[in-house]
């Protein structure tokens, strides 16, 4: 008995001092993110206020591989701990040491890879000042430094997200002060809210379905993707995934009430959170008896529908949130690391060379029209088989469908499908791995696109044989089905 118990103290030590190097080596690489971010990130212009200091006399190109030596060192730190993780060596507790460590950095610098808290600034300061955001864009806000960071697709653009995070954010800018700087520090103080709710019950959730708690967390909240789109760029999509995370495991444990209607306030963050709603909802009425129907349609249907209506109600700001105006504002911006876009600029320059004359415009809204169809359809199939499977996983699926066939794709929106697959049998999966470490790569250190002119030669073939490999191997079936009770 002494043999064992020594070997089983001698791998656990050994584990433990293996977390801790990788430890320290990605939180120096997040420290070097930080360092280097202040004068390649997303910094606010014409230049930080008094928080973040321009270096001087350093060169762009030493800044950039500065900035990305970090990027790889936290990257690799991440993915040795996720080897240690599979062989069953990270707890929950050490996640939160690791999330300290490595988010710390991030947290305290300025953002990247995107500009989005300034427009929630933007938004937050135009509520503040008695302005209806879904009616008035953030160039009403005049010329300053406001309205210089936002990005400039966004700057005569209104409001695309819920009552409650345009109240939230109003609070928020009416905390902070006129400090931009001070803004954008609470914004992240803000959407820290939501990472703590995925580190709470995202554990629960994963021990509820049999799994990893450990490796949950470590996918879905200590990834780049996570680390960046969270902390770093304190991205609202933190606050709707923690909400969503907190309702699904929640309706899992049998409150279900009370899980959709958290759920439902993730879609007054962002409506992409309402699926979650629609899952659980079809789900629970169809596993109930005649005589179970009414009450789950008071707790399913009732009550989410009555937190969405009281809760625009409350907000003060009308309905337009769920205009089409509103709903079309994501379809906007047409970027090339969007499969949509990049399947339609691949078929126009196809049709162009053939002789037909198509705008370039025409084809690519075709293409989304396109993958909107299919995305409905998918969600319907995932639905449809969802009471015969494991219904968290097809939610995790169904946001991941909606997120890359959605009119533009934002490395961020890949977060709601991982976050929730965390917690499956999903967990395991090397695709699922790679996009969360790295898919926050196809945009720069600034927030800009990475991909641009004829990338969709590239982009769009490999998209086409994904497509094809995915329909040969009945991957359409086989990836839902494997969890059949």
């Amino acid at each position: 008995m002494g043999a064992p118990a020594t070997m089983i103290r001698t791998a656990r030590g050994t584990a433990v001092g293996s977390i801790n190097l990788w430890t320290g080596l990605g939180a120096l690489g997040s420290a070097g993110i930080a360092v280097f971010g202040t004068n390649i990130g997303a910094v606010p212009r014409p230049g930080p206020d008094r928080y973040w200091v321009h270096f001087t006399g350093v060169g762009s190109i030493l800044m950039h591989l500065g900035f990305y030596a970090g990027v790889v060192m936290l990257l690799v730190a991440w993915v040795a701990v996720g080897l240690e993780a599979r062989r069953g060596g990270l707890t929950v507790a050490r996640c939160w040491v690791l999330l300290l460590c490595w988010g710390l950095p991030l947290f305290l610098g300025p953002p990247v890879f995107s500009r989005d808290i300034y427009s929630y600034v933007g938004q937050g300061l135009l509520a503040h000042l008695g302005l209806n955001p879904y009616h008035v864009a953030p160039s009403a806000l005049g010329n300053g430094r406001q309205l210089a960071s936002i990005a400039h697709v966004w700057r005569n653009t209104a409001s695309p997200y819920g009552p409650l995070f345009v109240t939230l954010s109003r609070g928020t800018v009416t905390l902070a002060g006129r400090s931009l700087d001070a803004q954008v520090m609470a914004f992240r103080i803000l959407e820290l809210l939501g990472v703590a709710s995925i580190m709470v019950f995202l554990p629960r959730l994963a021990r509820r379905l049999g799994t990893d708690p450990g490796i949950a967390l470590w996918l879905a909240a200590l990834s780049p993707l996570a680390l960046f789109s969270y902390v770093a760029s304190g991205h609202n999509d933190a606050l709707m995934v923690g909400l969503l995370v907190a309702g699904v495991a929640l309706a899992m444990e049998d409150r279900l009430a009370v899980g959709v209607a958290l759920c439902a306030l993730g879609a007054l963050i962002k409506l992409p959170a309402a699926l979650a709603v629609v899952f659980l909802a079809v789900v629970a009425l169809r596993r109930a008896t005649a005589d179970e129907r009414w009450q789950v349609i008071v707790k399913a249907v009732v009550v989410p529908c009555a937190v969405l209506i009281v809760g625009t109600v409350l907000a003060g700001y009308g309905w337009a949130w769920l205009s089409p105006a509103a709903l079309h504002v994501p379809a906007e911006l047409r970027i090339l690391h969007s499969p949509s876009v990049s399947l339609g600029f691949f078929f126009s320059a196809v049709v162009h060379l053939v002789g037909i004359p198509v705008s370039t415009g025409a084809v690519v809204s075709a293409m989304q029209v396109v993958c909107g169809l299919l995305v409905v359809a998918g969600t319907v199939w995932l639905l449809w088989h969802a009471h015969r499977s494991d219904v968290v996983r097809a939610i995790g699926l169904a946001l991941l469908l909606f997120a890359v066939g959605s009119p533009t794709l934002w490395p961020w929106y890949l977060a709601w499908g991982v976050t929730i697959l965390a917690a499956t049998t999903a967990q395991r999966s090397k695709m699922l791995a790679a996009v969360a470490g790295l898919a926050m790569l196809v945009v720069g250190a600034g927030g800009s696109p990475m991909l641009h002119g004829l990338a969709y030669v590239v982009t769009a073939p490999l998209l086409l044989a994904g497509c094809v490999w995915f329909l040969r191997d009945r991957h359409w079936q086989t990836v839902v089905m494997d969890n059949v009770d």
